[in-house]
């Protein structure tokens, strides 16, 4: 509760900071993230831990303090934790197209939300009688926090969560009773051109 409380309060005291130079009109930037947590249904024996790396590109309008746009990301999926054979390995990758993103921009803090609902998540490994598994339909987002530019790079923290409520095995589809959830946290940078 005092973390949203944090995310609340920060905007408005930082309302009352100078505000930084002129923005282009125009926003484009790249951003790299490394992430830590897991992928699970709620019915998993085991709730296997992975980790993430994820490249994206961004492309939008700033509008005063405000910036909106579309993304795209890409993102490797390694697990860490042992493979659980009621479970299954779920490293893989998963790519979401097209994705809507509003930002909070002030002078040494930028905030972002970003809404995730497009894109599939792609098995590496097939099936024990080799059919390849993809989860579809995801439903998410991400929340990230940026830090003041040095020379157009900017650090920062973020936190993922995604819902996927389709399942495809060899391009056969189905609707899942129990979501496939993924959900990570981690660093990242952001360059904007």
């Amino acid at each position: 509760m005092s973390f949203f409380f944090l995310v609340l309060l920060v905007p408005q005291i930082l309302l009352a900071a100078p505000a930084s130079k002129k923005q282009r009109r125009i926003l484009f930037d790249v951003t790299a993230l490394l992430g830590y947590g897991s992928i699970k249904t709620s019915t998993d024996a085991a709730s296997p831990t992975i980790g993430s790396f994820t490249l994206g590109v961004a492309l939008g309008v700033n509008i005063k303090r405000f910036s909106v746009g579309l993304g795209y990301d890409y993102r490797i999926l390694t697990q860490h934790s042992d493979v659980d054979t009621t479970v299954g390995n779920r490293r893989g990758n998963f790519t979401s197209p097209l994705s809507f993103f509003v930002r909070l921009n002030f002078e040494k803090v930028k905030f972002g939300f970003m809404l995730i609902n497009s894109g599939q998540y792609d098995l590496m490994n097939a099936t024990i009688d080799g059919k390849k598994v993809t989860y579809l339909k995801p439903s998410g987002f991400r929340f990230t926090v940026n830090f003041k530019n040095f020379k157009k790079v900017s650090p920062g923290l973020f936190y993922e969560s995604v819902d996927f409520s389709e399942k495809s095995v060899d391009g056969v589809s189905s609707v899942m009773t129990d979501k496939l959830n993924y959900g990570n946290y981690g660093l990242g940078v952001r360059y904007e051109f």
